[in-house]
């Protein structure tokens, strides 16, 4: 099994800068754990088979969260159009996504 040795987790590594004039920056680098296939988990465990669903789920809600932070910009972007309406991220559907959130609203 080539996933055997391989991490199943997400990797988040944030760096600080702050520079004497006062200047402050921040790089975020995420490493996502791939999504796990049904097909391929079928014949894991029951441990492995939830520790698939749960990086699953977290994909998912980080899709969401970019999906609906898109809508929101659209409808703040000068000449939209359509009818404004209250877009809900949501930033607290996973471990995940709450560590991202400040990347969003920036």
């Amino acid at each position: 099994d080539i996933n055997a040795s391989s991490s199943r987790s997400h990797s988040v590594l944030r760096i600080s800068v702050h520079l004497e004039d006062g200047r402050r920056g921040r790089i975020t680098l995420v490493d996502c754990a791939g999504s796990e296939r049904k097909e391929d988990s079928m014949y894991h465990d029951a441990a492995r088979r939830k520790e698939a669903a749960e990086i699953n789920a977290s994909l998912y809600a980080l899709r969401e969260c970019i999906r609906f932070r898109r809508l929101q910009k659209e409808q703040e972007a000068p000449g939209f159009e359509g009818k404004k309406q209250h877009v809900h991220v949501p930033y607290r559907s996973s471990c995940l996504t709450r560590v991202l959130m400040e990347c969003f609203v920036m």
